[in-house]
């Protein structure tokens, strides 16, 4: 049995996040041909990677734990493909690295918000400050995205390992040349309000993201996108140019409807009769407007009420699970470490 060396212990929190405007318009195919741009924030949700090299003596190199116990000599013998994946090519890894590997997260997997890219730039992120080099978010992100549509080939865009790794507000824009990131600077008055009104209800349905990625967005869905797309801009123009939280949210509240109907008219994968009876009744209950979060088919439903709707909404909907959230401002980051 081999001793292994020893370089400490990191755990980092990454944050999860909901997309407001501009789901599917962050794919290469599409905003290498237009300019697009995706309006969303991380929430105070989180998943967690804990990766230890303290010295040990174990029969296997590698233990990793998650939703299942994985002990393995090689990274070749993993079955988790994003950990297979970073393990088997980094360079940080040789023969005489022993890595106890746990992570855990505040929300379920496959519930819309990102978790996959989450785990993903939090992993990069913990195996990088454990060996004392840090990465910026910027770099971070581009090697999440990398290894996650390139090299495991898994459909889906940019933008959650862009919000995961880089944290905030933002209005993400996207080009033939890449992204970049813009925090969207609005008063604090209205950042309360459109934080406030954020109600978000789990339809008690979790899918793979990807495989609704592969449905939807292998088809000719470019108008449908386009129209997307402008509503997007109206979106950031809203948030910015309204004059008031109650104009901002009626309008935002509209347009996110107006957004929700045309991501449905993509694909009937998108939504189904369960997902539609919810939101109608929030849509009754007074509810400005809503929309599924992350690719379709499950996960949380996200509507803006205003405060004198949120009990009715909450009636109407009593069934389900209310998740209360607020706006997280920091991506990925180190909240513990020892060597």
């Amino acid at each position: 049995m081999k001793s292994t060396q020893s370089q400490g212990i990191v755990i980092t929190q990454t944050p999860f996040r909901i997309s407001f405007f501009g789901g599917g318009t962050d794919f290469p195919d599409y905003f290498n041909q237009q300019n697009t741009l995706v309006i969303g924030t991380t929430i105070n949700k989180y998943i967690y990677v804990t990766l230890n090299s303290l010295e040990r003596f174990f029969e296997k190199r590698i233990r990793l734990s998650y939703s299942k116990l994985e002990n393995v000599e090689h990274p070749l013998h993993l079955e988790h493909p994003i950990v297979k994946c970073i393990l088997n090519e980094h360079p940080l890894i040789n023969e005489n690295t022993f890595l106890d590997i746990h992570t855990y997260a505040d929300l379920p997997a496959s519930s819309g918000v990102g978790s996959s890219s989450a785990f993903t730039v939090g992993m990069l992120n913990a195996l990088y400050l454990l060996n004392g080099i840090y990465k910026t978010p910027e770099m971070i992100a581009k090697e999440a995205i990398q290894l996650e549509r390139e090299k495991l080939k898994e459909a889906g865009g940019w933008q959650d390992q862009i919000f995961s790794a880089f944290g905030g507000f933002n209005c993400i824009r996207f080009s033939g040349k890449g992204f970049t990131v813009e925090p969207i600077c609005i008063s604090q008055e209205k950042r309360n309000a459109l934080e406030q009104s954020c109600m978000l209800f789990f339809t008690g349905i979790t899918r793979s993201s990807s495989d609704i990625q592969n449905k939807v967005f292998g088809k000719s869905t470019h108008p449908d996108l386009s129209h997307i797309q402008k509503l997007s801009e109206q979106a950031l123009h809203t948030l910015t140019q309204s004059t008031s939280p109650e104009e901002m949210l009626r309008e935002f509240g509209k347009l996110l409807h107006e957004s929700w109907m045309a991501k449905r008219h993509l694909s009937a994968d998108i939504s189904n009769n369960h997902i539609d009876e919810m939101y109608e009744k929030a849509m009754r209950a007074g509810a400005f407007g809503g929309k599924l979060c992350g690719a379709g088919g499950g996960g949380f439903l996200l509507f803006i009420v205003p405060a004198e709707k949120q009990s009715a909404v909450r009636d109407a909907l009593s069934e389900h699970k209310l998740l209360q959230v607020n706006f997280e401002q920091q991506g990925s980051k180190v909240i513990y470490s020892k060597s």
